[in-house]
Parts: structure tokens; C-alpha cells; sequence
């Protein structure tokens, strides 16, 4: 009998569900440090590969600007910045209190308290915009228990001069406070930019872990490897003399490795 109550009770803990939301306000300015340090590089048939390191840190500052009944208005501000893509330092404000960046474009963003991003407007200007990186954050569903799992799609990363495609990852409640980031994907995708036609192939092997206070509503920290490898092709339209034969373009093999911290100071 003392078996069966323990049984059914370690079920009912298990389907248990909770809301899980964010929770901001206007009277609090909430600050983050961050770290990214990994390689980004390509290569051609019968080229060698172009590898590029990249490092940036540097302090996040979000500020409340207004609340609704199911929305935050946020505004993000990279502060305190540094940047080096391989021997090159482009940016260095870390000895400045209040210069923001340049190189890391700041926004406004409309947010359900779920964490679900509707709206994301930059207010400067940038070369790396936090559009697709506020995508990643976990955006809730109504019934959390442990084990539920769900997936977010992110846009393509922006990387000058390159198209990229949709990125997939799965997140898994594991247990209250910690939800578990999972790139495991085959990508295989086609977009068409006016009469081009660009075909991704690879795959998404990223991983990552979010400490997220559920008391406080707010993500403690994010420790996680984004790793994607991808093979691209570029098809185009013949030529006006030749028929029926479309051409195809010299393809790009892109590898991502970039480690990423995150901590609430």
C-alpha cells in the first residue's frame, strides 16, 4: 500500500502544471554579462577553409519602458563592449560607463510574458543585430510539467554578404528553474531570393542550458555551444541564349562554433 501511494504520487508530481512567465517592471533596470568566443568559417571546392575567430563581451542592460496586461516593452542596450574577429579589435568600450555600442545594434522589443518576442525594432545602428539572438530565449507554453518538450524556430543568423536559413531547437523542461537547450536537426531547406534559388543542407548540433528563476522570472544565467554546419548551393537562371538548363553557382561550406555565457550581475 505504501508503494502504491508513493507511485501515485511521484505521477501526480510529474503531470503537475504550472505557468511558467517573465516577470519585469518599471521600477528595476536588470543587467546581464555576456561572453561569445568560438570560430566562424567557410571554404570552396578546392579552396582551403577561411577560418575567422571571434570574441565579444560586454554587459546587456534591459530596461522596462512600459507594461500591459500580457505585454513587456523593453528596451536592450550593449554596454561595455569589446569585439575581436581574429587579430583585429573592432571594438573596445570597456572603459566606458555609458557609450553604447556600435558594432552591437540596441532595440526595443515587444514580449508576451511568456517570453514570446512579437515586436523588435533597432534603435541604432549595427552591424550585429540582437533580433535573432532575443529569439532564442525559452518563450513558454501555458502548461509546463517536467519532461515537456517544444520547439522555436529561429531566423537566420545575420552574416554580411551570406544568406543563411531557419534554425530549429527543442527545449525540455527538465525540472523547475532549468531548461535545456537541443539542436539536434537536419537542415534541409530551399529559399528563393528573386530568380535565385539557394539550397541549405547540413545539420544543427547545438546544445545549452538556461538557469531561469521562476520565483523572480528572470533567466539566471545561460551557458551553451552553438554549432552549425552547412553546405549551401546557389541556383540561377540561364542565360537569355541557353534553354532549359539552370546553372549552378559555386556551393559555400559554412561551419558556426561559438561558446556562449550569459550571467544576471
Amino acid at each position: 500500500m505504501r508503494k502504491k501511494v508513493i507511485f501515485v504520487f511521484s505521477i501526480s508530481h510529474l503531470l503537475c502544471f504550472s505557468q511558467v512567465v517573465y516577470k519585469y517592471n518599471e521600477k528595476n533596470i536588470i543587467n546581464y554579462s555576456f561572453k561569445i568566443e568560438g570560430n566562424f568559417a567557410f571554404s570552396y571546392p578546392g579552396s582551403a577553409e577561411e577560418k575567422f575567430k571571434i570574441f565579444s563581451k560586454g554587459n546587456l542592460k534591459i530596461e522596462t519602458i512600459g507594461t500591459e496586461k500580457d505585454f513587456y516593452h523593453l528596451k536592450l542596450i550593449p554596454l561595455k563592449t569589446f569585439i575581436k574577429i581574429g587579430d583585429n579589435v573592432v571594438e573596445d568600450l570597456t572603459n566606458s560607463e555609458t557609450e553604447k555600442s556600435s558594432f552591437i545594434s540596441s532595440c526595443v522589443v515587444k514580449m508576451k510574458k511568456n517570453g514570446e518576442i512579437v515586436q523588435i525594432e533597432d534603435t541604432t545602428g549595427g552591424l550585429i543585430t540582437l533580433k535573432q539572438i532575443l529569439k532564442l530565449l525559452p518563450s513558454f507554453p501555458k502548461k509546463m510539467n517536467i519532461g515537456k518538450r517544444w520547439e522555436q524556430k529561429i531566423p537566420g543568423f545575420n552574416i554580411p554578404g551570406l544568406p543563411m536559413c531557419d534554425i530549429k531547437f527543442v527545449y525540455l523542461y527538465e525540472k523547475k528553474n532549468l531548461i535545456k537547450l537541443i539542436g539536434s536537426q537536419i537542415i534541409k531547406e530551399i529559399k528563393k531570393e528573386k530568380d535565385t534559388t539557394i539550397i541549405f543542407n547540413g545539420r544543427n548540433i547545438s546544445e545549452g542550458l538556461f538557469n531561469f528563476n521562476e520565483e523572480e522570472g528572470l533567466i539566471d544565467n545561460f551557458n551553451g555551444n552553438f554549432s552549425i554546419e552547412l553546405y549551401i548551393r546557389f541556383m540561377v537562371p540561364p542565360s537569355p541564349d541557353i534553354k532549359n538548363k539552370i546553372k549552378e553557382t559555386i556551393p559555400i561550406k559554412v561551419n558556426l562554433n561559438l561558446n556562449i555565457q550569459i550571467a544576471k550581475t
